[in-house]
Parts: structure tokens; sequence; C-alpha cells
């Protein structure tokens, strides 16, 4: 049955017991948890096609999957921590560095060590 009028909740949505929850009093908003402690808490996972994040922390692990470019646009990405590659690292841009350590090091071109 559709409805072609506007929807206006005043005080806080509840639907079902823990599937949306809209909070008027503290402005959050909760997608399976009826207790949100973010402004849009979402217990579960997200399928999204295209999420568009801005500056962002990460309190657990990440997976990606697939092609993944970092600040294509230029800017700075960077860790606290370590980073691992498990495949080929290509940059091409400078490296700065403090120390490395390797089992193999092949250099084409000019190299100069000291």
């Amino acid at each position: 049955m559709a409805v072609n009028k506007n929807f206006v909740v005043k005080n806080g949505l509840e639907v079902n017991s823990d599937l949306i929850l809209a909070n008027a009093t503290d402005s959050m908003v909760g997608i399976g948890t009826s207790i949100p402690n973010q402004t849009l808490h979402v217990f579960g996972g997200i399928g999204a096609t295209t999420l568009h994040v801005g500056v962002s922390t990460f309190i657990g692990d990440i997976s990606v999957a697939g092609v993944t470019t970092l600040a294509s646009g230029g800017g700075i990405v960077t860790t606290g921590g370590d980073l691992y590659v498990a495949g080929d690292l290509s940059v091409l841009g400078d490296v700065v560095y403090d120390e490395v350590t390797g089992r193999n090091l092949n250099i084409t071109g000019v190299g100069t060590i000291l």
C-alpha cells in the first residue's frame, strides 16, 4: 500500500524491537540495535554499491578485496603501525625510509650503495 504524503516523526521511531530506532532525544539512529552509540549505528553487515567516507578512524581490521586506490586525487595516506604488502609494491614517486631489511635486492639503472 503506497501513501502519497510526507511521513513526519517528531519524537522518535521504532520498527520492531531492534530493526530500526530513531531517537529524537540524542539524534541517534540504530539499525539492528535499539541502543545506538553513534549518530548512525549499524549492527551487522553493510552492503553498498558505492561508499563515500571522509576522514575516518578504523578501530578494527579492514579487509579489502580487489583493486584499491588510496588518495587517487593526491593527498597522504598514513599508518601508525606496520604496513604489509603480500604482492608486488609499485611506487611512482620517491621513497623515503629510515631502514630497509630484505632478502633480495635487484637494482636496474643507476644505483649507489655506501
